[in-house]
């Protein structure tokens, strides 16, 4: 590990595994290691993507296909961390045998195995033969997008469904729109499309889903834009979790530039997890009184989650002016934040998604909506240069509803 003090990643909650772990570390000889800890699989991927460690100490438990998941998906996300499994003899699932749950393992991409209870000799020609294997190249990933709120009927979808479209225009087959309301998902009917593929598929296929399958299983748009559509059964919607959610988004990623998330207005297993890997979220409000008030507590939510604000921007979608009515300065102060992007009310928006055709397809781009949509279409478009550097936005406040025609 050419890294003077290097950074090791540990996935696993067992107090007494974390306890072997810190006693074997601390003997080791300077320089020590820096440390992360996350406690669930879930999690690892996300945290290998952003902290880049060179070495990932995974706690095996019995059931080892989660183990070659977390594996391929960890290769997928950051390519030049060492995958290491961390068991104990006899507690690998007996079904198949030791020998044979190791060598699926190393199959997925696990590269080395240790065993307890760990010593610091094990971890210092650990670190050696890690040292001596030549690192993985990080290859370019494209860049995870939610349109998030906390209660329905604000123009979410709308605002996700004209950002990705807008965005495949500009780089067509790159940008995958993932409608992850899984019980009641519109963006099919909002892009005029028939789903003959949705994420049930992704579900049935899970075992052998990869970047090809994935993209197998969009619908193409005529702008270019690829949709991973809603179940058509509520009853197979239900069964998709969390785990599914991050593997899609993993492979997404490496096949896509952009990935664009339309996800439900409630916080569950399946949003934790879009948040937790997503690049920038917009959080989408009215300025009507209660939806501010709801806004604020909804921010408070996902500064305590862990979601940086710096990935935070705030949208005003269907802005009406008038008394009554808060101003994105008066928003900006509630929320403690800028707003980023201030959108219009329009009655041709309305009338685009009962047709079933974005706005950005047909609509003006100088002014009103279409100028906002412009505006918050090259903000995503940006973070592939600027990453998740902060922003200093100011409030479009002079963007007003266009000419009725």
């Amino acid at each position: 590990m050419s890294n003077p003090q290097p950074h090791v990643l540990i996935v696993g909650a067992e107090p007494k595994f974390l306890q072997e772990l810190e006693s074997a570390m601390g003997a080791l000889a300077a320089p020590r290691p820096v440390v992360h800890q996350v406690d669930d699989y879930r999690r690892a991927v996300e945290a290998a993507r952003t902290r880049h460690p060179e070495l990932a100490l995974v706690q095996m438990g019995v059931d080892w296909q989660e183990l070659k998941t977390l594996a391929r998906e960890m290769q997928a996300a950051a390519p030049g961390t060492a995958i290491v499994g961390v068991y104990r003899q006899g507690a690998v699932d007996s079904e198949i045998g030791e020998s044979a749950a190791l060598i699926e393992s190393i199959r997925a991409g696990v590269q080395d195995f240790i065993r307890r209870p760990v010593s610091s000799k094990d971890l210092e020609q650990l670190f050696e033969r890690i040292a001596t294997r030549p690192s993985a190249q990080s290859p370019s990933l494209g860049k995870i997008v939610a349109f998030v709120s906390n209660k329905g009927g604000v123009g979410k979808s709308t605002l996700a469904i004209n950002t990705a479209t807008g965005l495949a225009k500009r780089h067509p087959d790159r940008v995958l729109l993932i409608d992850s309301s899984f019980q009641m998902g519109v963006c099919a009917s909002m892009l005029d499309l028939q789903a003959t593929t949705t994420m049930a598929d992704a579900l049935r296929e899970q075992e052998r889903l990869d970047t090809t399958l994935l993209r197998q299983l969009t619908v193409v748009h005529p702008s270019g834009l690829h949709l991973l559509a809603a179940p058509n059964d509520a009853v197979v919607a239900a069964e998709i979790d969390d785990a599914l959610m991050t593997q899609v988004l993993t492979l997404a990623r490496r096949a896509y530039d952009y990935v664009i998330v339309d996800t439900f207005p409630l916080f569950d297993r399946i949003v934790m997890a879009v948040l937790d890997l997503c690049d920038r979220c917009y959080i989408v409000l009215e300025n009507t009184v209660p939806t501010v008030l709801s806004g604020v507590k909804y921010v408070e939510l996902l500064d305590g989650l862990g979601v940086e604000a710096e990935r935070q921007r705030v949208i005003l979608n269907r802005n009406l002016s008038g008394a009554g009515n808060p101003t994105a300065a008066d928003v900006a102060r509630r929320l403690n934040r800028p707003v980023t992007h201030v959108l219009p009310y329009s009655r041709k928006v309305v009338a685009a998604a009962n047709l079933g055709e974005p706005y950005v397809m047909r609509g003006q781009t100088w002014w009103g909506f279409g100028r906002a949509m412009r505006r918050l279409i090259d903000d995503v478009e940006a973070i592939r240069t600027t990453g998740n550097e902060p922003v200093v936005a100011k409030a479009v406040a002079n963007d007003v509803e266009e000419p009725a025609s």
